[in-house]
């Protein structure tokens, strides 16, 4: 059970970071 919890959390916590890093550098702020 804890294993699932780690293994999911890693899982959303991955999921974010990659959302994150696509919205925070968008192409108009990477010309600016």
């Amino acid at each position: 059970t804890y294993f699932s919890i780690v293994q999911s959390y890693s899982l959303a916590k991955s999921r974010s970071f990659s959302g994150v890093n696509e919205h925070a550098k968008p192409k108009g702020f990477s010309r600016q």
